[in-house]
């Protein structure tokens, strides 16, 4: 038999298994939102896909605006795994499959790894990984934080890892675990973070059982006493201090500067509703209390069955694991050392967690298999729901992108985003992401010009970064403010760059007579000309330089 018929025998022997085979069929079903829309509506992945372009061509002798506008970022900083995955897709193909990929790669390594760590801590209970489907399409994807996105499946490897291989670290399984380590370092250091307090919890309590057990010998035998907490410690510290000392290196560099914690009912009400399973539409809202009170119907059942039957493992620590993650979920700040968003982040763990805690416990089959169908029902019903949201949404995304090929390349671009969220017939078209915030980024990156608008080049941890001299943000006014609120010619004058095109997005009734507005609608009537209103709502305007010739930009694709 040819290797290739025999994978594709094992394969099939493998789908034989029922909870194999669904297994496989919803990790298929979830790619489907992915592929079945032409864009991602995300807040934040236009930026990504446009500076991964930037990475990509800087050094190209045709885009003289990125070295102009931009200088690349040297520093080992743990927001680039996406970056330099696209990057290196784009090479291969077109960027918007190049983002398909990418995505798809995260919705595939979360349910392996998931299953792979379920695995780890009782290879019969690796079926709860199911429970990890109804998380994949979150709220923090949806903001296009694709990086912590892809340190959930590097979570459940880094944890899986450990747990596997805890008792048995020769040299491979060490390296192995801190390869694992710095690659969920490069993906979120808040993931990294989560783990290395899971896999300290977990270690202390297993060594300290074993301890116990050890000393309660009548001759307690010291030198097995000290294996036991050498190897589970010493090389585990070993294996994952290079992560740790990156991370220190970095928290040096930024700070820890952090905000204040958020109001404990604020935080309840948004652990209690899941919110980061929000993003979208009020139908998420009862998806996300539905996953909730599935994760408190198994977990009662699981304590019930235990003290019914008073069987406890080593990983039931996980438990604890869970609740220490509330713990600090309550008590950590909303933004720390420039990063934000830490309550939505931190809100997922406790579930991550307890799935696993659910991999270690038995369960009777008629248990198994309603919580099996419960976890697929609630699945494809979210799936449902943004597969229509991604439909309705790429409708209005396809508008404000109509424009995109008037504009010349090696030019700049300013997008003046009125309403992020969106708002058509009196309502807002999405409830909690801002997809039109960063959607020029698409522009930037097809058409090879600057967005003064790109947000990642007024931080200090993305790869591409803007030149002081030439900032928008710190030169220009409040970018995103709705309504905006930039003085163009006063960046010209203070700069010497250039705002050769203006993008105006979903300008509404309520804000023409606004101040802010009424003052860049004087200067686009001064310094610019209309060339595009879209169809058919007329949501997007298109401005270019009055004086704009065509040798500061050029002519055609480049």
């Amino acid at each position: 038999m040819t290797s290739a018929a025999a994978i594709g025998a094992r394969c099939r022997g493998w789908l034989r298994t029922r909870e194999n085979a669904l297994f496989a069929a919803l990790v298929v079903l979830h790619l489907v939102p992915v592929w079945s829309a032409t864009y991602f509506p995300s807040q934040d992945g236009p930026a990504h896909i446009n500076n991964a372009n930037v990475l990509r061509e800087y050094d190209h002798p045709d885009r003289t605006v990125f070295r102009e506008y931009y200088v690349l970022n040297t520093n080992p900083e743990p927001n680039w795994a996406g970056h330099i995955i696209l990057a290196a897709l784009m090479y291969i193909v077109p960027m918007l499959v190049a983002e398909k990929l990418l995505l798809s790669g995260y919705v595939v390594l979360l349910a392996i790894s998931a299953r792979y760590a379920a695995g780890a801590v009782r290879p019969e209970g690796r079926w709860v990984a199911i429970l990890a489907f109804p998380f994949t399409y979150n709220f923090l994807l949806h903001m296009g934080f694709y990086n912590f996105c892809y340190s959930l499946p590097m979570y459940f490897l880094v944890l899986g890892l450990w747990v596997r291989h805890g008792d048995t670290l020769g040299l491979r399984e060490t390296v192995l675990l801190g390869v694992a380590a710095v690659g969920l370092y490069f993906a979120h250091v808040l993931s990294l973070v989560t783990a290395y307090l899971a896999i300290g919890g977990l270690a202390a309590s297993v060594t300290g059982v074993e301890l116990v057990k050890l000393a309660a010998g009548r001759e307690p035998d010291v030198q097995a006493m000290w294996r036991c907490a050498a190897r589970r410690t010493l090389i585990t510290v070993a294996a994952l201090l290079p992560p740790l000392l990156l991370t220190a290196n970095f928290l040096s560099q930024k700070g820890t500067a952090r905000s204040a914690r958020l109001a404990a009912k604020l935080q309840w009400d948004r652990l209690y509703m899941v919110e980061s399973l929000i993003s979208y539409s009020g139908r998420e809202e009862l998806l996300a209390r539905a996953v909730f009170w599935l994760f408190v119907v198994v977990t009662a059942y699981c304590l019930i069955r235990k003290v019914a039957v008073r069987h406890w493992t080593r990983w039931d620590a996980l438990f604890l694991v869970a609740a220490g993650y509330v713990l600090v979920y309550f008590r950590a700040p909303d933004g720390m050392s420039g990063g934000g968003f830490i309550s939505h982040r931190l809100i997922l763990f406790p579930f991550l967690a307890l799935i696993l805690w659910f991999a270690a416990q038995s369960y009777c089959r008629l248990s198994r298999y309603t919580i099996q169908g419960a976890a697929t029902v609630l699945a494809i019903a979210m799936l449902v729901v943004h597969t229509t949201s991604y439909a309705r949404l790429n409708d209005y995304l396809d508008e404000y992108l109509s424009g995109a090929d008037l504009i010349e390349p090696n030019t700049t671009l300013l997008p003046l985003c009125f309403t992020h969220r969106g708002h058509d017939d009196g309502e807002f078209l999405s409830k909690r992401i801002g997809l039109f915030l960063h959607a020029s980024g698409h522009i930037a990156a097809r058409r090879r010009v600057v967005e003064l608008d790109n947000y990642e080049g007024n931080t200090t941890y993305f790869p591409v970064l803007f030149r002081y001299e030439l900032n928008a943000f710190h030169h220009m006014g409040t970018l995103e403010a709705q309504p905006p609120k930039v003085d163009i010619a006063s960046y010209v004058a203070k700069t010497g760059g250039r705002v050769d095109y203006v993008l105006v997005w979903n300008m509404r009734e309520d804000q023409r007579d606004l101040p802010d507005t009424k003052s860049i609608q004087r200067e686009l009537d001064h310094g610019y000309h209309l060339i595009h209103t879209s169809e058919p709502r007329g949501m997007m305007q298109l401005y270019r330089r009055n004086d704009l010739s065509t040798s500061d930009g050029e002519l055609g694709d480049g």
